[in-house]
């Protein structure tokens, strides 16, 4: 940090000398409310003089040396806020579109400029300077609200520029209806603002201006060009600008180093304010009144003569992708165009949806606000929006590129819809059908459940019969076998010799008993095999 005026410090000889001689120094007894806290008090009136003086030996920081090739003329802006400037033969009117050109050559002119606004009467809007923030900020401020005078006097203009000492002036107008212009010793330069053919104007509630029940048609006064040194209609692009310069301001440069740093005096300035007010106010005051001054610190409190210095801000945090700390800025500063572009810029749609919804309903904001609802998916309402904007300038190809995406778009997810619309019936009759086989399926599986029940009743019944009729084949033929031996007992007791008969073993009736039950049965179909 340095100051620009040390020798400033030399002033606080004099509050030495205060405090060295007190009795010649003392303050007017009546100055101060509470007399027991007349210590307090000069302590704080002397730190309000020290901060007093280092406001004035003017502090600052980031001293810097910028060379530069700087043309050193100084030029006077005027802008024509005449009713007829409100005519929309250019977008969206005259008198905007005449700001958008006042604007180009700002950023274009290196030299200092001053701005005027002007109808019947004339009056200035900044002295020069070479601050384009400034410029820019003050240029965008002066509302249509001014425009209440019917006519132009662009003689009264000219008066006004000489008493000022402005040598050239720099018109921006339509050119009203003036008959003679007397130029003799200033120099004058004209864009002429709208068409040849005319338009009708369009008034702050959105009739049409009429005379004696008849639309006011205006058109652009080409007669003034003759007074002018160089004289244009004004375009679109910046060529009228850059050939404006370039014939008239190009010549006069001056190769040098300028000096840029950011001053800090208002931070010891407001200090020194509030020792004051502490000093000169006893203590229930100070309580009482304490509320208000916070509401007052509180409220708007970046408005006033640095408000060039936070929009330069929040413009820089803007182009540097800080979106937070613009939108915050912009916001104080009631700039809610701006405002609501930092919040898109965060991807809060809704948010700069509401913001863009309270503003004046222009090409640029409408078109805006499509892209929010698009981005919010909202297409059929997004859709209208950029017809909206299209109806305002038919030559916005954004407008038209978003619109035919989004056209597309719907297409495409109508044929979707039709397509899953297609689909779910497809798959409700399919199911449909599952249902109806799984029911015959059961049906079927019941009824061979019924049937194969039946084949085991069947099976076991033929079982039993077969055993049955084994049992009695087994009984028939033991009897036969028992008669064969008695018939044989009889031959060998008549033929043969008479021998010892000796009767069977336990363990042949044993084994006949166990052949005759180890008889096995056949598996019957679909059995199930035993271990056996």
């Amino acid at each position: 940090m340095s100051f620009l005026y040390p020798y400033s410090f030399l002033l606080l000889v004099f509050l030495v000398l205060f405090f060295i001689k007190k009795e010649k120094f003392n303050i007017n007894p009546k100055l101060i409310v509470n007399k027991q806290s007349t210590k307090l008090k000069n302590i704080f009136l002397a730190l309000a003089y020290i901060f007093m003086v280092i406001a004035l030996a003017r502090p600052v920081t980031n001293k810097q040396e910028i060379n530069t090739n700087a043309n050193v003329k100084k030029v006077a802006l005027a802008l024509d806020i005449s009713r007829s400037m409100l005519a929309y033969d250019v977008y969206p009117n005259r008198l905007t579109f005449a700001k958008q050109k006042m604007k180009q050559f700002i950023d274009k002119f290196n030299g200092e400029m001053a701005i005027m606004a002007f109808s019947t009467d004339a009056f200035l809007i900044s002295p020069y300077t070479s601050d384009k923030s400034t410029l820019k900020y003050l240029l965008d401020n002066i509302d249509t609200s001014y425009v209440t005078a019917s006519g132009t006097d662009f003689n009264n203009l000219i008066n006004t520029a000489k008493r000022m000492g402005y040598k050239d002036l720099i018109v921006f107008s339509d050119g009203g209806d003036i008959k003679y212009l007397d130029t003799k010793g200033i120099n004058l330069y004209l864009l002429l603002i709208g068409s040849t053919k005319g338009s009708p104007i369009k008034l702050k509630n959105g009739n049409l201006f009429t005379e004696n029940g008849k639309v006011v048609i205006v058109k652009v006064n080409t007669n003034l060009e003759k007074y002018a040194k160089f004289a244009t209609i004004a375009t679109a692009s910046d060529s009228d600008i850059t050939a404006l310069i370039h014939q008239n301001f190009s010549s006069v440069k001056n190769n040098k180093k300028i000096v840029v740093y950011k001053e800090l005096f208002i931070y010891p300035l407001s200090l020194a304010v509030l020792f004051l007010f502490l000093a000169f106010f006893s203590l229930p005051k100070i309580v009482k009144i304490t509320p208000i001054f916070l509401l007052f610190l509180t409220t708007n409190s970046k408005a006033g003569i640095l408000d060039w210095y936070y929009i330069n801000e929040a413009n820089k945090a803007y182009k540097e992708g800080d979106y937070n700390k613009s939108a915050k800025l912009f916001k104080e500063l009631h700039q809610n165009y701006n405002y609501a572009n930092s919040l898109y810029k965060l991807k809060k749609y809704q948010e700069a949806l509401k913001v863009y919804k309270n503003l004046k309903q222009t090409e640029k904001v409408i078109y805006n606000e499509a892209n929010c609802l698009a981005k919010m998916k909202k297409i059929d309402e997004a859709i209208k929006k950029y017809k909206e904007a299209l109806k305002l300038n038919p030559k916005d190809k954004d407008a038209k590129y978003n619109l035919e995406l989004l056209e597309k778009l719907k297409q495409k997810n109508k044929q979707k819809n039709k397509q899953h619309k297609k689909s779910n019936k497809n798959q409700k009759q399919s199911n449909k059908d599952k249902k109806n086989n799984k029911s015959n399926n059961n049906q079927n599986k019941n009824k061979n459940h019924q049937n194969k029940k039946e084949n085991n009743k069947k099976q076991n019944s033929n079982k039993q019969q077969d055993k049955n009729h084994q049992q009695k084949k087994n009984n028939d033929k033991k009897k036969q076998n028992k008669e064969s031996k008695q018939n044989l007992n009889k031959v060998n007791q008549s033929k043969l010799k008479p021998v010892k008969i000796v009767p069977k073993k336990e363990a042949d009736q044993i084994f006949n008993k166990i052949h005759t039950k180890t008889l096995i049965y056949p598996l019957s179909k679909g059995e199930i095999k035993n271990d056996y």
